[in-house]
């Protein structure tokens, strides 16, 4: 995804990681890390940014989105595996759209999950 300032932002799965690099393609920051706990990643699938800057990270294999500041701090997540509205087994992928609309491909469930960011301000 990319933000306003033209950054680009990578999800760099088979690393474990996001990276990001500026619109000339130089190397800026990453985050991430392989592992199970809060803020590690397993199998990343997908990101994407709402209006605020928040990096959102989709993991087939914790069937979750992981919400994280520019700094890469985890502030939230939300899904759990499941066939009920509002979960996921195995999401592929997401995207945000520019009035902030969440979209979640939702593999297994053959189904696209919308939530919405309501804004923090």
């Amino acid at each position: 995804d990319i933000d306003k300032d033209g950054n680009i932002y990578v999800m760099d799965t088979f690393n474990f990681r996001v990276q990001v690099f500026n619109k000339d393609g130089i190397f800026l920051k990453k985050f991430g890390q392989v592992g199970t706990g809060f803020g590690m990643f397993s199998k990343p699938k997908g990101i994407a940014l709402d209006s605020e800057g928040h990096i959102y990270v989709v993991d087939a294999a914790f069937n979750n989105v992981q919400i994280f500041d520019q700094k890469g701090r985890l502030l939230l997540f939300f899904g759990e595996l499941g066939t009920k509205p509002g979960f996921f087994w195995l999401p592929a992928g997401m995207d945000i759209d520019e009035h902030d609309n969440i979209y979640v491909a939702d593999q297994y469930n053959h189904r696209i999950n919308v939530y919405k960011f309501l804004g923090g301000n």
